[in-house]
């Protein structure tokens, strides 16, 4: 298991436990920023609005904080912008592999057109994100 492979198999583990403990239906994703080699934030899809989200939207009705911009958020507060440059975004969705009775597998977590906006803006060189099935990946 290479190091991209072992931080996605981390957020699919939080987004399996974020899975479990809410009724909310979508999708599950979970993102981390890492910075040197550690993982700094790790952010989580919500159902709730956000300033912050609202800026990256690609329209007006989707505010709901992304696991993207949700990671990128809470590293604001330990790195300054231009660390973003020397930082590594993952993503990873996690699904049911064929119904709601079987099990988790990997799911495809391109970030959409407004987290790209967002990742450009903070100049996020390098990301990492899951594909169908588990230990793949591709990066943007």
């Amino acid at each position: 298991m290479d190091k991209h492979e072992k931080v996605l198999d981390l957020l699919s583990v939080v987004a399996e436990g974020v899975a479990r403990n809410t009724t909310a239906s979508g999708a599950r994703l979970a993102a981390a920023i890492v910075y040197k080699n550690r993982i700094i934030s790790i952010g989580v899809n919500q159902k709730k609005s956000h300033p912050f989200q609202a800026k990256y939207s690609v329209n007006e009705d989707a505010i709901f904080l992304h696991a993207e911009t949700d990671t990128i958020r809470t590293a604001l507060r330990y790195l300054t912008e231009k660390d973003f440059s020397k930082t590594t975004l993952y993503v990873c969705r996690i699904k049911h592999a064929d119904g709601p009775d079987t099990p988790l597998i990997w799911g495809l977590a391109k970030p959409c057109v407004g987290c790209q906006r967002a990742i450009a803006t903070f100049d996020i060189k390098e990301v990492v994100y899951s594909e169908e099935g588990a230990g793949v990946y591709s990066f943007l």
